[in-house]
């Protein structure tokens, strides 16, 4: 993969404001090429008065130029070779890269990737992954990027913002960086700026994945399942909501169980736990999932889109044991009409046996 520095030197950079800096910084370019060049400009430059850089140009192409994505829908390419009479050179749309690359790169290298992707894309060059153009084109369709007169994109996965439950009136993840479900800014992988605000990409990777990932262990305490009596109160409504028996759960952790036990019966709370993944799933931000087939699902995750997920239709099973009934683990599993879930708790970290986080995976059923 190349570096971001390495892309910027292939990238359109030059946005000239008048022919003389045309003349003077594409000198050695062949005669007719530059001719072309100019009477694109002007032309451009007669379209729209007030636009200062109609065109952007790869000084490694001569023959190749951008014209700016602001004139995309007012006059299309065909029209503008047909007026100019082009005769060294091709047009497409494309914005260029004027150092609207993000500084930061942290995060599993899909990241990067998409992040160069979509500027590449800006800038007017091919992508040429067809799963990732097809992925970009769909968020210039939702959020019409190509009319946007700003675009800078920031790598910022990795920074792994803690949102532990909360129990209030309902059971829900906390929201450090938003008000009530938006959780664009917590969540989001990449960041995109545009003349329109901000755009929170969450990008994730693989057909199973994690919506969130909490802490339990201050609340379902080593000490009080070893005694085999959960009597903290936040830690009964947890269970409860998933109609988690609290002595087979003691039991599962202190290895008492003989066998696993499958609960299709459990009298759980629907609308608690819909909160629940409602504040786990939130809006505010767009879902770029790359599959282990290299699909990519872009989903816009608004509050319609977030409820829908969060509708369980169908029972919950829950796994004391685990699926295979002899883990120290507890297995929660049920569907919406978006994803399957599977939600565990378990310890995570290998300390002792008993549970530290309350995990939930999904699958896509789309």
């Amino acid at each position: 993969m190349k570096t971001f520095k390495g892309y910027l030197e292939e990238m359109y950079s030059f946005f000239p404001k008048t022919v003389g800096e045309i003349d003077k910084e594409l000198k050695d370019f062949p005669a007719q090429n530059r001719a072309d060049i100019i009477n694109l400009f002007n032309y451009l430059k007669k379209v729209d008065k007030s636009n200062a850089t109609p065109i952007n140009v790869d000084p490694g192409k001569q023959s190749v130029i951008n014209v700016s994505r602001s004139f995309q829908g007012t006059v299309d390419l065909a029209k503008i070779k047909k007026d100019t009479n082009l005769q060294k050179i091709k047009i497409k749309f494309g914005n260029g890269s004027s150092g609207n690359r993000g500084s930061n790169n942290r995060g599993n290298l899909f990241e990067p990737l998409f992040a160069n992707a979509l500027l590449d894309w800006w800038a007017g060059k091919e992508v040429s992954d067809e799963n990732v153009a097809a992925a970009v084109q769909d968020l210039n369709k939702t959020y019409s990027l190509s009319k946007s007169k700003v675009f800078k994109v920031d790598v910022v996965g990795g920074e792994n913002t803690k949102r532990p439950l909360t129990f209030g009136k309902d059971i829900v993840l906390s929201n450090p960086k938003g008000q009530g479900y938006n959780i664009g800014k917590s969540v989001t992988d990449v960041t995109l700026t545009t003349s329109k605000g901000e755009i929170y990409l969450s990008l994730k990777l693989g057909n199973t994945t994690t919506f969130f990932n909490v802490g339990v262990r201050t609340i379902l305490t080593p000490a009080e399942i070893k005694k085999g009596a959960i009597t903290n109160t936040n830690g009964l409504r947890l269970l409860s909501m998933f109609g988690i028996d609290p002595i087979k759960f003691s039991e599962t952790f202190n290895g008492k169980l003989k066998q696993g036990f499958v609960d299709k019966n459990a009298r759980y709370d629907k609308n608690a736990i819909s909160k629940l993944l409602q504040s786990g799933i939130g809006s505010g931000y767009h879902v770029i999932h790359k599959m282990n087939n290299g699909r990519i699902i872009s989903k816009q995750m608004d509050d319609a889109a977030m409820k829908k997920a969060a509708k369980i239709t169908t029972p919950i099973t829950v796994y004391y044991g685990g699926k295979g009934g002899k883990g120290k683990r507890i297995d929660i599993e049920f569907e919406s009409t978006s994803y399957r879930f599977k939600l565990n708790m378990r310890d995570t970290q290998g300390v002792d046996g008993y549970p530290t986080r309350l995990m939930c995976d999904f699958t896509h059923k789309d």
